[in-house]
C-alpha cells in the first residue's frame, strides 16, 4: 500500500492492521506501528585525530607519512627506525655520456640513496609501497592494501572507516609525466624528482585532508589531489590495526 501526503510518496506496510492515525503538523496520516528498517547512512565527512610530524630529513617523506599513519593506530616508531625496516639501497645513481640517468636502486625493494641527500642531484630519492608496507607490517600494524592502481574513492572509503593512508603524489600537487631507468636488480623503475608521500587524515564530500611532512597539514580539493595522486597510477598503503 502507498499514501501519497503532502505530494510525497510514504512507505507504509501491506499489513494495514498494524498501523493506526496520529497528527503530524495538523494532518492525519496512517504510520506502521512495527519497527521498519532503517537505512544506513554512511556519513560523508570524516578527520581522523593524527598529529602532524614535519620530516626530520630532507628525503624521508615516505617514513614520516607512515609515522603519522601509525600513530593514529597507537603505535610510535621513529623515521630510522622504520627506514631501517625498509632498508637502503644506498649504491650511486649511473648516467650515460648525455647526463642521462641510467642505473640506481630499487625503490620497490628499499630506500634509495641517502636520505639527507638531494633529490636533483641524485644522491638521494626516496621508497615506494612495499618497503613502506613491510616496515608498517615489523610495527605490529595491518595492512590492508599496498600496491599501485588504488582508486581514491578506495582512499576516500578507507578514510570514513577510521584507516590511515599513505599515498604517493607529485609534491607540485599536479601531475607529471615520469622518467624511467634501469635498477641494479634489472627491473625497469618509473621515478620523478617531484616523488613525494604524504597521509591521508581526512576527507569531506569535496576535498581531502593531507599531513604533508614537508608542506604542512591542510584541505586540498578532490580534483587536485587526484591530479597528483595519478602521477605514481595510483599508489598507495592503507593501514589497520593489527
Amino acid at each position: 500500500m502507498v499514501l501519497v501526503l503532502l505530494g510525497l510518496t510514504a512507505w507504509a506496510p501491506a499489513d494495514a492492521s498494524r498501523s493506526m492515525t496520529v497528527a503530524r503538523d495538523d494532518v492525519s496520516a496512517a504510520v506502521w506501528t512495527g519497527r521498519p528498517p532503517v537505512p544506513h547512512v554512511r556519513p560523508t565527512t570524516r578527520v581522523l585525530t593524527i598529529v602532524w610530524h614535519r620530516q626530520e630529513h630532507r628525503l624521508s617523506c615516505e617514513a614520516a607519512a607512515l609515522r603519522m599513519a601509525l600513530s593514529y593506530l597507537g603505535i610510535r616508531v621513529g623515521e630510522l627506525t622504520l627506514m631501517g625496516y625498509m632498508g637502503y639501497d644506498e649504491r650511486p645513481a649511473v648516467f650515460d655520456g648525455k647526463g642521462n640517468l641510467v642505473r640506481w636502486g630499487d625503490p620497490n625493494t628499499a630506500y634509495v640513496g641517502n636520505p639527507d641527500g638531494h633529490i636533483e642531484r641524485y644522491t638521494g630519492y626516496g621508497v615506494y609501497f612495499a618497503p613502506v608496507a613491510r616496515a608498517a607490517r615489523s610495527s605490529s600494524a595491518g595492512v590492508l592494501a599496498a600496491s599501485t592502481g588504488i582508486r581514491p574513492a578506495d582512499i576516500y572509503d578507507a578514510i570514513l572507516r577510521g584507516h590511515p593512508v599513505v599515498a604517493w603524489i607529485s609534491n607540485t600537487y599536479n601531475r607529471v609525466p615520469l622518467s624511467s631507468y634501469l635498477a641494479y636488480d634489472g627491473k625497469r623503475i618509473l621515478y620523478t624528482l617531484t616523488e613525494h608521500a604524504v597521509t591521508i587524515a581526512g576527507v569531506r564530500p569535496d576535498a581531502v585532508f593531507i599531513d604533508d611532512p614537508w608542506f604542512g597539514p591542510g584541505w586540498h580539493s578532490k580534483a587536485q589531489f587526484e591530479s597528483a595522486f595519478a602521477t605514481f597510477g595510483g599508489m598507495a598503503v592503507i593501514l589497520s590495526a593489527s
